[in-house]
């Protein structure tokens, strides 16, 4: 008796998920086993974890691993790759039970590691009572803990009814949730560990969104018309492009880190593996570059056509690509248990810093370089939209202004200049050079960029995204006060709630600051400037005085810095610079830098202002004496 083809299709799916699965294994014992991680060395005398701790840690690190690509991967198709409102609702839902799946993982995965880190069984690790304290205090329990709590959040969420923005938001948890482990990793005793850290986690987040990206089409691809279908493929493809750039990019940067040197990479195993991985780099690009030649243009002749999906060719060089992924993967969690060459940090570098950082002088502003790679890809990848959309409306025959486009880069130049130039490598040392990098991110860049009028570019480049911004939520947002207290209230939460010494002394959370700024800055231009369209119209005596408002920010921040408490204390004691000036009086020469950096380029704006209304009403002025002697004439 014949089976039916639809049986055959199953059958054949499920032999191919199973041998995609054991390939999986097979890389990643292969590469534990040659780095080093398997079997563990038991030193005599010590206590051992166990065959289900030593065993059971990289498989369920995987499946970990696996269901946060998956949970990823199905946020981003919901959010960003197109469809009908009941499609991605659908969607949607389908990320819950990885969410679930993800947490559960995560969770074991802290007990795993617990028991691996006390030498103890699992069984009797959590008799010893030592959970609690694991999990509140030691680094690998607290970001384990973190991430079940982000993806039951997460679960949660996706159960509920939400818009674009809603979607976006959790996309953006989801995000978050896969870093925590990444910054209490190896990388954090590396040599340049803010860097390797930095890197690391870019380049989990780029895998991550690519993986995941490509699951969710193959799994959901079926939800999608002809039409849909081809808009969700061609736009994941360039989301896959910029993540492959993300995760060279990173990957190449936190080798260099961990190896320290060319003959490593030939020389030492974590070097051979880290080849390998390259390796699975190229071919992974290759199937890109197949999807943009063929695929891509079959489901667009599809879509064009009789109405199916032409998805058969996609979908089977994609689940070629899925397979070579999880090998990936799988040879990413060996490498991670695999000790590098260069596993400590040197000697020169500053213990608390995490760097070398010469004496200060106003020359090295320039010549000194502290890039950070989330920072300056997510700078890179803002400033890439607004050109390809500017491309896109000039190739429709709507040019973009020139002085817009040239103020729109110099705003992201400034930013790009103030979190990785000599500026950001003095940033962290001294208050001064801390209060004028929050100047430019905060303030100059985001008001250039803004001036740019970026909004329209950045939806014809990425629409879903636009769609977002222009939410009922985010409409809210355009009210003038809200618009203001979204300018006005990071500044309070960080200098009078002691978030300042955190943003100091953790990277990461340093890293969220700047972002914030630079986020709720550019938001509060939008608004202010109102170049963009915006759901509601806003006077420009009601846009003066948003300005004006924002100038009294800045005039309280030079006030907390004059008369306010010494910001920073114990950690500018603990860096103990011999060359760095006394705190009082750094803290006085920040409050005129930094706020008066802030409050000149307010000033500027409102005097821009104050020439727009003159210009509009002189312009209206000779409208109407051109209209009058006509009517006369009429």
């Amino acid at each position: 008796m014949m089976a039916s083809p639809r049986r055959s299709i199953v059958l054949v799916s499920t032999a191919s998920a199973v041998a995609v699965v054991l390939a999986a294994l097979a890389v990643l014992f292969g590469a534990l086993w040659f780095g080093g991680g398997w079997p563990p060395q038991q030193i005599p005398g010590l206590p051992a974890p166990g065959l289900l701790t030593t065993a059971g840690l990289p498989i369920v690190r995987v499946l970990h691993d696996v269901c946060a690509v998956a949970t990823v991967g199905t946020l981003l198709a919901a959010a960003a790759l197109g469809g009908g409102a009941d499609a991605r609702r659908e969607i949607t839902r389908a990320a819950g039970p990885w969410a679930l799946a993800w947490a559960a993982t995560a969770a074991c995965t802290q007990i795993l590691t617990m028991s691996d880190l006390i030498g103890l069984p699992v069984g009797e690790a959590i008799e010893s009572g030592f959970l609690p304290t694991y999990s509140m205090e030691v680094p690998q329990g607290q970001a384990f803990l973190l991430v079940t709590v982000l993806t039951v959040v997460v679960a949660i969420g996706t159960s509920l009814r939400v818009g674009t923005l809603g979607r976006v938001v959790l996309l953006a948890i989801a995000v978050f949730a896969v870093l925590p482990p990444a910054y209490v990793g190896h990388s954090a005793s590396a040599a340049d560990h803010n860097i390797a850290i930095s890197s690391l986690m870019a380049h989990i987040a780029g895998v991550t969104l690519w993986v995941g990206g490509l699951f969710a089409l193959v799994a959901h691809l079926r939800r999608y018309d002809a039409a849909s279908a081809a808009v969700a493929v061609r736009r994941f493809s360039a989301v896959a492009l910029c993540c492959f750039a993300i995760v060279g990019a990173s990957g190449l940067v936190n080798a260099w880190i961990r190896l320290g040197g060319v003959a490593e990479v030939w020389q030492t195993r974590y070097g051979l593996l880290v080849l390998a991985k390259l390796a699975a780099l190229c071919v992974l690009g290759w199937f890109g570059w197949r999807h943009r030649r063929a695929t891509i243009a079959t489901l667009d002749g599809a879509a064009a056509g009789d109405g199916r999906p032409g998805s058969g060719p996609f979908l089977r060089l994609a689940a070629a690509e899925a397979a070579v992924m999880a090998c990936a993967i799988a040879l990413a969690v060996g490498l991670s248990r695999t000790p590098p060459p260069r596993a400590e940090a040197s000697h020169d570098q500053h213990e608390l810093l995490g760097y070398v950082l010469p004496p200060f002088a106003p020359g090295r502003l320039l010549t000194e370089f502290r890039p950070d790679p989330i920072l300056i890809m997510a700078v890179i990848l803002i400033a890439a939209g607004y050109l390809v959309g500017v491309w896109r409306l000039a190739r429709r025959g709507e040019a973009w202004p020139v002085g817009q486009v040239a103020t729109a880069v110099a705003g992201v130049l400034v930013v790009l200049y103030a979190v990785a130039g000599g500026l950001a490598a003095y940033a962290p040392a001294l208050f001064s050079a801390h209060a004028l990098q929050y100047a430019l991110v905060g303030t100059a860049g985001p008001a250039l960029f803004a001036l740019g009028a970026p909004l329209v570019p950045l939806r014809e480049a990425a629409p879903s995204a636009a769609r977002a911004a222009e939410g009922r939520h985010a409409t809210a947002l355009t009210h003038p006060a809200a618009a203001t207290a979204v300018y006005g209230v990071p500044y309070l939460l960080l200098y009078v709630t002691g978030l300042f010494d955190w943003a100091q002394s953790s990277l990461a959370v340093r890293l969220a600051v700047l972002a914030t700024l630079a986020v709720t800055g550019t938001w509060f231009f939008h608004v202010a400037l109102g170049l963009d369209p915006l759901p509601r119209v806003i006077g420009p005596a009601l846009r003066t005085g948003m300005l004006g408002a924002a100038v009294a920010v800045q005039v309280w921040v030079a006030l907390v810095f004059l008369a306010g408490p010494r910001q920073g204390q114990e950690w500018y004691a603990a860096l103990a610079l011999p060359w760095a000036p006394e705190l009082g009086a750094d803290q006085r020469t920040g409050a005129l830098i930094g706020p008066g950096t802030s409050a000149a380029v307010l000033l500027a704006l409102i005097a821009l202002l104050a020439l727009r209304r003159r210009g509009a009403r002189r312009r209206a002025a000779s409208a109407t004496a051109v209209a009058e002697p006509a009517e006369t004439r009429g």
